[in-house]
C-alpha cells in the first residue's frame, strides 16, 4: 500500500504578491517571479529547494539597474543557466521581449546586462540572441552568441538567419536544463483511469506516479475550481485544492521536478511536496 505525501515546505510572498512563474538553477535553488497586484511592480525572490526559506528576498531590477530601467512593471523571468537567472524587459510599444539581465542571487546583484539584446534559445555553448534595428526604413536583426556567465559574444552571427536557424534547431529547452517535467492536456481518449471525470484535465506521468490538475465549474456555475492529484500505482498519495473561483482556469501551475511537485496554490503560494 503507497503511504500518503506530505509537503516539505511552503512558501508565500510577502505583500499579497501573485506568483507568475517558477524556474529552477544551481545550487539548488527555485526562483520566482511575482507581482505585486497594487502596483504591478515585478520583483524575483529565490528559495532552498531544500527549506523553502529566501536566499534572495524582494530583488527588484532597477535597484541594481537603474541606467538602464526604471520600471519593474515591464521585467519578467526569461531563463536560468547555471547559478544565474535571467530578466528580460519589453520593446516599446510591443510584448515582444528586449533586454537581458543576468541576476546573481548569491550575490543578490546582476552579473552582466545586455539591454539591446532579446533572447531567442539556449544552446549547448551559450545562448542566441538578436539586437533589433533598421536599414533604409526596413526592420532587421543582429544576430549573436553570448557567454552565458559573462555576456560577451562568442561568435557574431549578424543577419545571417540561416546561420541563426541552424542554432535555434540545436537549441536546448528549459525543461531539458531544468530537468523538469511539465504538464500537458489530456487527450478525450486517453485511458488513463485517473484522467476520468468532466472538465479540463492536465496531467503528468513519471514512472508509476500520475499527476493531474482537474479543472471544474466552481460552485454555482461560478468561475473554476481545480485539484490536484498525485497517485502511485492507481492509489491517491497527495490531494490539494490548487484554486478555487478562479475566472478561468488555472492551467500550467504545477510540474515535476524528479520525484518533487511544485504548484502554486491560488496564484500566490507556492508547496513543495515529495511524492
Amino acid at each position: 500500500m503507497s503511504e500518503k505525501s506530505s509537503r516539505l515546505w511552503r512558501y508565500s510572498p510577502p505583500n499579497s504578491a501573485l506568483l507568475w512563474k517558477i524556474m529552477f538553477l544551481e545550487p539548488d535553488l527555485v526562483v520566482c517571479e511575482s507581482r505585486q497586484p497594487k502596483t504591478n511592480k515585478t520583483f524575483f525572490p529565490c528559495l532552498s529547494l531544500h527549506s523553502g526559506k529566501e536566499i534572495l528576498k524582494d530583488f527588484y531590477l532597477e535597484d541594481s539597474c537603474r541606467e538602464v530601467t526604471t520600471d519593474s512593471r515591464m521585467t519578467g523571468l526569461e531563463t536560468t543557466r547555471g547559478n544565474l537567472f535571467y530578466v528580460h524587459g519589453y520593446q516599446d510599444g510591443s510584448p515582444e521581449h528586449k533586454g537581458l539581465w543576468a541576476v546573481n542571487p548569491a550575490k543578490a546583484s546582476v552579473a552582466w546586462a545586455r539591454p539591446e539584446a532579446s533572447f531567442v534559445a539556449n544552446l549547448k555553448e551559450g545562448m542566441l540572441v538578436y539586437a533589433a534595428g533598421s536599414f533604409a526604413g526596413f526592420p532587421e536583426r543582429n544576430y549573436m552568441v553570448l557567454d552565458c556567465m559573462t555576456g560577451e559574444a562568442l561568435e557574431t552571427i549578424g543577419e545571417d538567419a540561416h546561420r541563426a536557424n541552424a542554432l535555434r534547431d540545436e537549441s536546448l529547452s528549459d525543461e531539458e536544463l531544468q530537468k523538469v517535467v511539465l504538464p500537458q492536456t489530456a487527450d478525450p481518449d486517453i485511458s488513463i483511469p485517473e484522467l476520468s471525470g468532466v472538465g479540463l484535465i492536465e496531467y503528468i506521468e513519471h514512472g508509476d506516479l500520475v499527476i493531474t490538475v482537474s479543472h471544474t465549474p466552481g460552485e454555482g456555475g461560478k468561475g473554476f475550481d481545480a485539484v490536484v492529484r498525485a497517485c502511485r500505482n492507481g492509489i491517491t498519495v497527495y490531494d490539494d485544492m490548487l484554486a478555487q473561483a478562479t475566472d478561468v482556469p488555472c492551467v500550467n501551475y504545477f510540474l515535476l521536478r524528479g520525484v518533487t511537485l511544485y504548484y502554486v496554490r491560488n496564484m500566490s503560494e507556492l508547496i513543495s511536496v515529495r511524492l
